[in-house]
């Protein structure tokens, strides 16, 4: 029985709190309503002396009803004292005048209830809607205030009083039936632990004679907190193996950062520099001791590698920034990138910077661009040549004509080819200037709506065989409008001569194709032959044409154009007349 000794001492701890418990439950509820009783018996006895201090002021006034209703120091004591009613009787119990200024005025009984007649002593009884009402006689006898006073506080004490009263012992009584049945599982973590101790054998040191459950405990502890040493000892030796692997890890990752081929530096958590290969030390002049000494300065030095380090750190990498280093003409050139580290929980531990030297690369684009530009000048010469050599030919020719005749009407003839061969020079060589050289845009509001049907109007004066129309959604642009207006008038002239071809009526609409993604599109579309592939290609090539007698500078003007406003013109087959379809981007209004 020795062994069941800690739990009889816990069974008779938790009966005789649960009986004091209900003691105290008890003896509150008792002061409680006392207390309630007392404070409600001090009300009333306050009320009834503030009733008496009323009545000996109206038996003071020569007339006590016209005081009741008009005395000024009656109405402040009765409103002060928070009145809910005020009424005066005779001597018989009559109804004689009611306060009208107080909240309840008018309700008064018209005659005195029986048991609210006044002996020389105050009669207390409950008024209209529970509220407490005292009855006093006026020194004299002749006269009997009845007062209704709020009764609130009275009232929410006792309620409170009741509500405690059921409410305390019922929460008593509510742990008690929780706790009884439960009484035994309070239990059940010692005996477990018994139980435990004694399957333990050897782990736990054998007990005295007439020991408890509570001395097994306590050896049970003992040997837990042993082997918790123990296994801590273990834990910290394989936390010495992690940091081993760590360093090992650590060895690695310096031999990559020092064989990289580029420039590669690691900034930790903190925004420091930890390590930098040969390549990155050659980029920001550093030397090959200790990092820590002038590391900082250097990339501070350089705001774009710290800013690029900063948003990497906070999760935004930076992609193949172009960056230069140095002074002319020793400028390097580098692409930058910048990406942060992140553990498995995607926390930041630090930024790795990548930094390529892309200086012979420029080199070397700069070189083929050069040639590239050479060999387009070189294609436009002798575009501009071959205009010149035709038109001095044919020039030349209608010259030695105009000499050698005598006739006035064929010589007029032959000055009017000699006219108009020059005014194509002329022409050739205005588009050839325009494209050569950079042009000012005169930007502003631009109605490609109004553009639209004025090119159209004037196009079908200038082919009567075309039907030239302007249909669809034209959003409003912002652009040179001289400009757009010579590249719809390009793209229109060439959408006629299309549509005509093989001698027959044909069909050209400008379409306007409403704004997306921040630009205006205006189609322009035939029903002609359209544009095969490989032509499509070379269409906006300076020099290059489709037409005998064009000169190739029609739509390489539209493209710059478009490219001096940030926009772009295409050519594809039109779904609706299958002919020809150029779309024309410009920069919306916003």
């Amino acid at each position: 029985m020795t062994d069941r000794v800690f739990e009889r001492e816990v069974r008779i701890v938790i009966v005789g709190g649960l009986a004091t418990l209900l003691f105290l439950a008890g003896t509150a509820v008792v002061v409680l309503r006392n207390t309630a009783a007392w404070g409600a018996g001090e009300s009333l006895r306050r009320l009834t002396a503030e009733t008496r201090a009323v009545a000996d002021r109206l038996a003071a006034t020569p007339d006590p009803a016209l005081a009741l209703i008009s005395d000024a120091p009656v109405t402040r004591l009765l409103r002060e004292l928070n009145a809910r009613g005020a009424a005066l009787y005779d001597a018989r119990g009559e109804l004689v005048v009611d306060a009208p200024f107080l909240p309840d005025a008018g309700p008064a009984p018209a005659a005195l209830p029986p048991g609210e007649r006044p002996s020389p002593e105050p009669v207390i009884a409950r008024g209209e809607g529970g509220a407490p009402a005292i009855t006093v006689v006026l020194p004299g006898a002749t006269r009997i205030l009845r007062v209704v006073w709020d009764g609130t506080s009275i009232a929410e004490a006792r309620r409170n009083a009741r509500i405690l009263s059921v409410a305390v012992p019922a929460a008593a009584g509510v742990l008690v039936l929780l706790v009884v049945p439960f009484l035994r599982r309070l239990s059940e973590p010692i005996d477990a632990l018994t139980e435990t101790a004694r399957g333990a054998g050897g782990l736990v040191p054998a007990a005295r004679a007439g020991s408890d459950e509570a001395e097994t405990a306590i050896a049970t502890f003992q040997r837990t907190v042993e082997e918790l040493k123990k296994r801590t000892a273990e834990l910290e030796e394989l936390r010495r193996s992690e940091q081993r692997r760590a360093d090992d890890l650590a060895v690695t990752a310096e031999t990559l950062v020092r064989s990289h081929p580029g420039g590669l530096v690691v900034v930790d958590a903190a925004g420091r520099l930890t390590q930098a290969n040969a390549p990155a030390r050659e980029f920001l002049g550093l030397g090959e001791g200790n990092l820590a000494e002038g590391a900082e300065a250097a990339i501070d030095r350089v705001p774009a590698l710290r800013a690029a380090a900063e948003a990497a750190r906070r999760g935004s990498p930076t992609l193949s920034r172009e960056l230069a280093l140095g002074a002319s003409p020793e400028t390097r050139l580098l692409e930058l990138t910048a990406v942060p580290i992140l553990d498995s929980g995607k926390s930041v531990m630090g930024v790795l910077l990548f930094l390529e030297d892309r200086t012979n690369t420029r080199r070397l684009e700069r070189e083929l661009s050069s040639r590239r530009e050479l060999a387009a000048l070189g294609e436009m010469s002798a575009g501009i040549a071959h205009e010149f050599r035709n038109a001095t030919g044919t020039i030349l020719g209608w010259a030695r004509l105009a000499a050698k005749t005598s006739d006035p009407t064929a010589r007029a003839r032959q000055l009017d080819a000699i006219q108009a061969e020059a005014e194509h020079v002329a022409r050739v060589t205005g588009d050839f200037l325009f494209f050569a050289r950079p042009e000012r845009l005169e930007m502003g509001p631009c109605d490609l709506r109004a553009l639209a049907l004025e090119i159209a109007d004037e196009q079908r004066a200038l082919t009567p065989g075309v039907r030239v129309e302007a249909a669809g959604t034209f959003a409003p642009a912002i652009a040179d409008a001289a400009l757009v207006r010579r590249a719809l008038v390009n793209l229109v002239k060439n959408a006629c001569e299309a549509a005509v071809a093989g001698g027959r009526a044909g069909r050209v609409v400008l379409r306007g194709e409403g704004a997306a993604a921040g630009f205006a599109r205006i189609a322009v579309e035939d029903d002609g032959p359209g544009v095969s592939e490989e032509a499509a290609g070379k269409l906006f090539v300076p020099f290059y044409s489709t037409k005998d007698t064009g000169t190739g500078l029609g739509l390489a003007l539209v493209a710059k154009i478009a490219l001096l406003h940030g926009g772009a013109v295409t050519v594809e087959r039109s779904p609706e007349l299958s002919g020809a379809r150029f779309i024309l981007t410009l920069p919306a209004a916003a």
